[in-house]
């Protein structure tokens, strides 16, 4: 495991602006002959963004199976008496229901849908808004609760809301933050992964879009899995009911999204009521084998600072890279989706 100096939370407010209904293939196709001059007339719509992004998926498709030894274990607290507010004021037992973790979770994230805008530019469009927002799921929701979509809120703050009203009612839950190669790309995702005990797993749900993914055989996939399959060109599958910006939308589409998304990724290792921005514990990386992933951290920071201007000296982003980039990192699956204890 390596460490850098970790930026990746300043900036991972104003993730989901630049979201938006894609669409993906899932052909692939046999080796065949096509004329040059006809090729684009016989490959479907965004083929080519489907062989770009899974194919980079490919080329860093190398992490450890065993577990990292130096990586900051996970950790959930139930107890915190905001936690115990927030599930008494929103009925949140009821809500969830019965069931497995993996159902309480769903029908949680359904509620959401039903009472919470999606508005992914708030930090741009509303930038006084965005910075006096708490950071905890009570402040988000007496902002955004059945408020419609002007007061709606973007993918990372959907995400602390799922995080927290999962872990008031026992569940574990916690963020992962899904990271393009592009260090160019304003936008990243987040989305939630639960614990489901009688699956032995992680699963991923995604609140933003109503989302989660499956193989072929039905099997709730966590963003690893999902990851594994698209690199490898294997078939996934999207739940009937994706739902993004008040709109019904195409697996496709939310697939290619992620598929962009999913080169690296960050979570944060202590999670509690109003924990996500204020607590000193770290974020872990899940990060591929030889992938400068600081290097991609520097130039994406340096670039937005910049409003869009990657013009900045060798000498200072070198700088940049010892003052700014300091990331708790590992390349280990076991550890990042490591069972809780």
């Amino acid at each position: 495991m390596g460490k850098e100096f970790q930026t990746r939370r300043n900036f991972l407010k104003i993730a989901g602006i630049v979201s938006s209904s894609l669409t993906y293939s899932n052909t692939i196709f046999a080796s065949q002959f096509i004329e040059p001059e006809r090729l684009f007339e016989k490959l479907p719509p965004n083929y080519l963004d489907l062989r770009i992004y899974t194919g980079l998926l490919r080329l860093y498709d190398e992490f450890d199976s065993s577990p990292d030894k130096q990586a900051p274990r996970f950790q959930y607290e139930f107890s915190h008496p905001e936690l115990h507010r927030l599930r008494e004021t929103y009925k949140l037992d009821r809500i969830a229901g019965t069931g497995d973790e993996f159902s309480k979770a769903t029908r949680l994230m359904k509620w959401m849908k039903e009472h919470i805008g999606y508005k992914p530019d708030i930090t741009s469009a509303l930038p006084e808004v965005s910075k006096s927002l708490p950071m905890n799921a009570k402040g988000l929701l007496e902002y955004s609760f059945d408020k419609g979509e002007s007061s709606g809120i973007n993918c990372y703050m959907h995400t602390i809301v799922l995080t927290e009203t999962c872990l008031s009612i026992g569940l574990k839950c916690r963020i992962v933050s899904l990271n393009p190669l592009n260090p160019f790309d304003y936008d990243n995702h987040l989305v939630n992964i639960v614990w489901s005990t009688s699956r032995s797993k992680w699963v991923m749900v995604d609140p933003s879009y109503n989302g989660h993914v499956s193989d072929d055989k039905g099997q709730i996939l966590n963003p690893w899995e999902i990851r594994d399959l698209l690199c490898r060109q294997k078939n996934v599958v999207c739940n009937d009911e994706l739902i993004f910006y008040g709109k019904k939308q195409d697996s496709q589409g939310y697939l290619r999204y992620l598929a962009k998304n999913l080169v690296y990724m960050h979570s944060p290792t202590f999670n509690s009521f109003n924990s996500t921005t204020t607590s000193k514990h770290p974020w872990l990386t899940l990060t591929p084998k030889h992938f400068d992933v600081c290097k991609r951290e520097a130039y994406n920071m340096k670039w937005r600072s910049e409003a869009n201007q990657g013009n900045w000296e060798k000498d200072e982003f070198e700088r940049l890279m010892k003052k700014e980039c300091y990331l708790v990192r590992t390349s280990s699956i076991a550890s990042f989706f490591e069972a809780p204890h």
